[in-house]
Order: C-alpha cells, then sequence, then structure tokens
C-alpha cells in the first residue's frame, strides 16, 4: 500500500488482517486516525477487531517510540473527558487492550480506567477491560473486585456478564445469595476472542465461576 486509506483499514478489519494493519500503522502513525474512525463503526464485529489492533499497534510502537503509545493513551482518556465533546465509547476497551499487551509499561493506567466505571456509558467497557488486564496481570485489578462486584445487580445485562468473566479470571468468586438470579439470567452477553465474536449468556458465565 502506497497510500492508506479508511476503507483500506476497513477491508482489513472485515478480513480479521489485525497484526498486517497494526504494521501499517506503526510505519506510518499518521494513519492512527482511521484507525480511530473504525472504533465507532455500526458493526460490532469492526470495532472489536478495531479495538485489538489498537494494541497490537501500541506493541508495536512500545519498544522504540513509548511516547507515541503515551500519546495515544492520552489521547483514549481525552475523549472520555468532557472536554472533548463527546464520550469515547471504545476508549475503556482500547486502553484495557493496550494493558493487556503491555502490562510493565503501561499497568499504571489501570485503576485510572476502573475510575470511569461509574459512568453508566462507559461502564461495559471499563468492565470488560478489568477483565482483559486480568488476563495478563490480575493484580493490577484484583484489589478492583469489591468496587465492580456490586455491578453483578446492574440493569445492563453485558455489565453483569463481564463483571462475572472478570471475577471468573481473577478466581474470585460473588455471593450468589446476594445475586441468586444470576444463575438463571438469559441475558446475552458478547465475547470477542480470537478474532472473533460469539454470544454467551450471563448464566452461562455464572454457572463457570461457581463451578
Amino acid at each position: 500500500m502506497s497510500g492508506y486509506s479508511k476503507e483500506q483499514f476497513l477491508t482489513l478489519l472485515k478480513e480479521g488482517k489485525t497484526n498486517l494493519l497494526a504494521d501499517l500503522v506503526a510505519l506510518r502513525k499518521g494513519s492512527l486516525r482511521y484507525l480511530n474512525r473504525l472504533l465507532y463503526h455500526p458493526e460490532d464485529l469492526v470495532r472489536w477487531r478495531a479495538v485489538e489492533a489498537m494494541g497490537l499497534v501500541a506493541q508495536r510502537l512500545a519498544g522504540e517510540e513509548p511516547e507515541a503509545v503515551r500519546n495515544i493513551i492520552r489521547n483514549l482518556l481525552w475523549t472520555i473527558n468532557e472536554e472533548s465533546g463527546g464520550i469515547g465509547w471504545s476508549s475503556p476497551h482500547c486502553l484495557g487492550e493496550i494493558i493487556y499487551r503491555l502490562p510493565d509499561m503501561f499497568g499504571e493506567f489501570a485503576s485510572i480506567i476502573i475510575s470511569f466505571v461509574d459512568e453508566q456509558m462507559l461502564r461495559r467497557g471499563v468492565a470488560w477491560a478489568a477483565g482483559r488486564i486480568a488476563q495478563a496481570r490480575p493484580g493490577l485489578v484484583r484489589e478492583e473486585a469489591p468496587r465492580l462486584m456490586v455491578f453483578l445487580g446492574d440493569p445492563d445485562p453485558v455489565v453483569r456478564g463481564y463483571t462475572l468473566r472478570f471475577l471468573y479470571i481473577i478466581g474470585e468468586k460473588p455471593d450468589f445469595g446476594i445475586y441468586p438470579g444470576l444463575k438463571d439470567d438469559p441475558g446475552v452477553v458478547p465475547l470477542y476472542e480470537n478474532g472473533s465474536l460469539r454470544e454467551t449468556t450471563v448464566a452461562h458465565l455464572a454457572a463457570l465461576i461457581a463451578l
């Protein structure tokens, strides 16, 4: 590719070529703006792959250009802040993905991500990010378990599901006496794994953690 475009990046994401996309962005950082735009794409799978690609870009840059990664993180935090003029819907997901891939360098931002959990519009992303970070370095988020556990009663089934996923990863069992409905909860929860998006239920995640 002599010149990149949003459409070319979209094609790569639809084909699941997140590693190739990350290589291209790392070579020409100005094209990061196209990847940023795809974080708001209407197709769920495209958005999730864009999140994954953002983490891969950070991983590519971290060795020789750690400040470039810090700038990415600052921009993601800025999109969450009211000063940006809007909510960065995918920003918590991206931050979680970056820390998952670079926990030694950027683990300090884990607690900042969790601090956004009180914002209802960001709660899904924060709960997912907590679990993603825990997959790499559970110690960075383990102490946040009491703060997040209350969201097992959240009205959003995705938040309930991602909270269960987080607790499962860190090996923490909730009190099902307080949340008895979880084991029969039919709420649908999307899970992105290995480049694919599948659906499970809150009840299934509760059953896993209850074993």
